[in-house]
């Protein structure tokens, strides 16, 4: 009796141990299950979508490109941040390819590339309905454009437009066979850069053009005389610093052109199309200046001036 008694307690016992431990593995069930919930919340927005993400190879487009490409993986987005392509046009022939999904652009330069009838418009409201006409029918679309512009400028050094009493684009007439003209490969063949210049518009001849990788190499071929002027940006530090001056636009070659995300239709989705203006709302012309001032002066990267900017701006 006594050994039965024993037994009978020992399984009582049991059957209570096995409860408890029924339990605790439902609330650690629970709890699992309300974590993922929760991981699952952040990540809500893009669930999961891929965009790959490609830039122009110069530091305030790689910076962009940081910029949009954060901001989209906080938002819960599969994001890739490719390597940069060379021009605008190879860039819009990889996102047509399929092997690109999204660049942030310039909404004047875009448009001038893919519409070669149009004319530029200083008016940000006409850039944006140029550049949607421009953009229908070729796979690609275009989310709302920044507040923020980096508009194309003519500049040379301050020292060498003293000397030469030049302050405007049409001043570069009476030395125009002292000059050669730098730009981006693509410049050759732009009406809003070289056939702007030695076209209609201004009807300039110069001494030849020479290509130069964008960014602070033109400013080093202006300082070597390699180039007497150079088509560079509006947010160029060297600007700031006054190291460079800008040639005023007097015949109104140059329109707006504010910062705007190209991207696949194949991509397009409500959820994107909100981050995408979210975060282009937040931009400005100062915002640009200063990351160019972080990578082209300071020498950061512009991953890390990317992530500094969002965490500021409380965007992750």
């Amino acid at each position: 009796m006594k050994q039965r008694t024993w037994t009978r307690g020992l399984l009582a016992l049991l059957a209570v141990l096995a409860l408890l431990a029924g339990a605790c593995s439902s609330k650690k069930s629970t709890s699992s299950s309300t974590t993922t919930a929760s991981s699952s919340g952040t990540t809500a927005a893009g669930s999961g979508a891929k965009v790959r993400i490609t830039s122009q190879d110069f530091n305030e487009q790689k910076t962009l490109a940081q910029v949009y490409g954060q901001y989209l993986k906080a938002q819960g987005f599969d994001v890739t941040i490719q390597r940069p392509i060379g021009t605008r046009k190879q860039i819009f022939a990889a996102i047509k390819g399929g092997t690109a999904d999204l660049v942030p652009d310039y909404g004047g330069s875009a448009a001038t590339e893919l519409d070669k009838t149009g004319k530029p418009s200083p008016d940000q409201a006409k850039t944006e309905a140029r550049l949607a006409a421009a953009l229908k029918g070729s796979g690609m679309a275009a989310s709302a454009a920044a507040p923020a512009q980096d508009i194309n400028a003519l500049t040379a050094l301050t020292t060498w437009a003293q000397q030469n009493s030049v302050t405007t684009i049409s001043d570069l007439k009476k030395v125009q066979d002292k000059v050669t003209i730098g730009g981006a490969p693509e410049c050759a063949n732009r009406p809003d850069c070289l056939q702007g210049y030695e076209g209609p518009v201004y009807g300039l001849k110069f001494k030849g053009f020479k290509a130069v990788s964008y960014g602070p190499p033109l400013v080093a071929g202006l300082k070597a005389n390699t180039i007497q002027v150079a088509q560079y940006q509006t947010t160029a530090p060297e600007i700031a610093s006054g190291e460079i001056v800008v040639l005023k636009d007097d015949k109104g070659l140059q329109g707006a052109d504010p910062v705007v995300p190209i991207f696949s239709s194949k991509v397009s989705s409500p959820a994107l199309i909100k981050a995408l203006d979210t975060l282009s709302a937040k931009l400005t012309d100062a915002d640009l200046a200063a990351w160019n001032k972080a990578t082209d002066i300071d020498k950061s990267e512009p991953v890390d001036v990317a992530k500094k900017w969002l965490q500021d701006k409380g965007l992750i």
